[in-house]
């Protein structure tokens, strides 16, 4: 299929809508599409917070704005406005519809903003690939502090969602400094006692560490995740089946015992804190539904760079299944009955 016929049914997949994930749809997006270039399109969190100076840089290098994205009510961690499209359950928020749009392929690329898991989680949950960092517009976002549900204050990062790790490295060496060669000094790596036990190999550096088991409290990873970054160029974890045996909301699971145990099962750990403690974090989909590997480092171009090529030996092949059934445009327009006569 022709690249140009390809994303003309990007667009009419946006207008059908049929997630209930895309606000707005910038139809002109598809003249920016080409049979020779590698214009891509990317999707924006209807928020003010993301500032229109980096949606353009990021025109300016390969992306064409195709859609504002619904999002969950005031920054909420779980839209119930909104479904995982392979589960049926409320959406991780909250940046719920730019992750959606990207797993239905109607956007290659998402821009959200993440407090407390907001980008990191919805990516994970739909197997995608999900990143943020205090550099993106750095200076812009520190004007949006506030406190979160459960009572720390935080000012929010701009992240990305993709369905591809190439798309990502095209997206966050567009807008930050990313420094490192694969040749040079390897990266010191711990590796979570969780992550551990899955790993075929060891990655090099290895030395296993133990998340504590902090309950629905984010206090005792914000330190954990502190003390590790310290001692390390990359911190790498594993979260599993987000959002898919419980809620992880805060609103909810702050009523009672019984509400608290849902919120507790959620599957969300060091997701929830990576911006709280500014660090620069990418998650990196596996097999498993709504898992992924999640890498962490401090907020520097170079630890960004190591980070980056860590990723790049993690990156599995994407579901076929999935591709197959959600992917093509076809099923979505389907005429239904025909009577013939």
């Amino acid at each position: 299929m022709s690249r140009i016929r390809e994303y003309a049914k990007k667009t009419f997949l946006a207008m059908k809508n049929p997630a209930g994930s895309v606000q707005e749809v910038f139809v002109n997006a598809l003249d920016r599409i080409g049979e020779e270039n590698d214009c891509q399109y990317m999707g924006v969190k209807n928020v003010r917070q993301i500032p229109a100076d980096l949606v353009k840089k990021l025109e300016g290098n390969g992306f064409a704005l195709h859609t504002l994205d619904r999002h969950s009510h005031n920054g909420r961690a779980v839209d119930y406005n909104l479904h995982n499209p392979i589960t049926g359950r409320p959406m991780t928020g909250s940046s719920s519809g730019t992750a959606i749009n990207v797993f239905l392929g109607i956007n290659d690329l998402g821009i959200g903003t993440d407090g407390g898991g907001s980008v990191l989680a919805p990516a994970a949950a739909v197997n995608c690939f999900g990143f943020i960092s205090p550099l993106i517009e750095a200076g812009h976002m520190k004007q949006y502090a506030k406190l979160s549900t459960d009572g720390i204050e935080f000012y929010p990062s701009i992240g990305f969602v993709t369905r591809d790790f190439s798309t990502m490295c095209k997206a966050v060496n567009a807008i930050l400094p990313v420094t490192g060669n694969p040749g040079e000094e390897e990266a010191v790596i711990l590796v979570s006692r969780a992550l551990a036990r899955r790993l075929e190999s060891p990655i090099t550096g290895e030395v296993p560490a133990a998340v504590p088991e902090a309950g629905n409290r984010r206090e005792p990873l914000i330190g954990f995740l502190e003390e590790q970054l310290q001692r390390c160029d990359v911190f790498a974890d594993f979260e599993e089946k987000i959002d898919f045996s419980g809620l992880g909301d805060t609103v909810l699971g702050h009523f009672d015992p019984v509400t608290a145990v849902v919120q507790n099962r959620s599957g969300k750990g060091l997701i929830r804190v990576a911006n709280m403690v500014k660090a620069t974090a990418l998650t990196v989909p596996v097999r498993d539904l709504s898992s992924c590997i999640t890498l962490y480092c401090e907020s520097t171009p170079e630890k960004t760079g190591k980070l980056l090529q860590v990723a790049a030996a993690l990156v599995q092949p994407e579901d076929e299944l999935i591709r197959r059934y959600f992917r093509d445009p076809a099923p979505y327009f389907e005429e239904g009955f025909t009577w013939h006569h």
